[in-house]
């Protein structure tokens, strides 16, 4: 049965859809435990124990959403440090190997069902619920969240994502966005006017929101 729960943030307001994930997909899929993302997630069993401390978030979770092969990285993010620093170890003791470092990520790559897989644990900051962290990304067809067991989107997520509509939740780091609005428009997403004046407004709005040195994910 498919189950759905609009969650409420007393603090600011943000909404969440929360559905069952095979559920969900087996409505236009046959055979919906054959996708990808599960593959992943059920290699890294921490993630399976952590319900609320770990997600996969964005690109991933959306590609699966639209039949596509996730053909980039799978981005996770942490309820907390601890359970970053717990996940990367299970991530190395399954042969993950470091790629690459930042001050806001990590990338390791790693064989899943004979199949190479790039992981990112994302450092940029911790998250109480995974409201707070949809809440945090930009574009609406990006608030996508997987925690092993339910989808999560935001609440014009799926309504865009079904439209390929490019709309604007919030300008968080402005220069990474605006390279993410080229990304999009090259790929299936239309920008309409709108957006665009959106986010000249809130850079104008709020300078410090600009950014340029953080190269955001998804």
């Amino acid at each position: 049965m498919l189950k759905m729960n609009i969650g409420k943030n007393k603090e600011d307001m943000f909404h969440t859809q929360k559905f069952n994930f095979e559920d969900f997909l087996s409505r236009y899929i046959d055979e919906p435990e054959e996708m990808e993302i599960f593959d992943v997630v059920n290699a890294l069993k921490p993630f399976q124990i952590e319900v609320g401390q770990v997600w996969v978030a964005g690109g991933a979770v959306r590609k699966t959403l639209l039949q596509k092969e996730i053909d980039s990285d799978s981005d996770f993010f942490f309820s907390n440090k601890e359970a970053l620093v717990a996940f990367k170890q299970y991530v190395k003791e399954e042969g993950g190997k470091l790629s690459s470092e930042t001050q806001h990520q990590e990338t390791y790559l790693i064989d899943i069902q004979n199949k190479p897989r790039v992981i990112q644990l994302i450092k940029i900051g911790f998250y109480e619920n995974v409201s707070k962290l949809l809440d945090t990304f930009d574009f609406t067809i990006t608030q996508f969240a997987y925690d092993g067991e339910s989808l999560y989107a935001g609440s014009h997520s799926l309504w865009d994502l079904s439209r390929n509509r490019l709309a604007l939740h919030k300008l968080t780091y402005g220069v990474a966005t605006m390279r993410r609005l080229i990304k999009y428009t090259n790929q299936v997403f239309i920008a309409c006017a709108g957006t665009m004046q959106s986010i000249l407004e809130e850079a104008v709005k709020n300078p410090d929101e600009i950014k340029s040195e953080i190269k955001y994910i998804d």
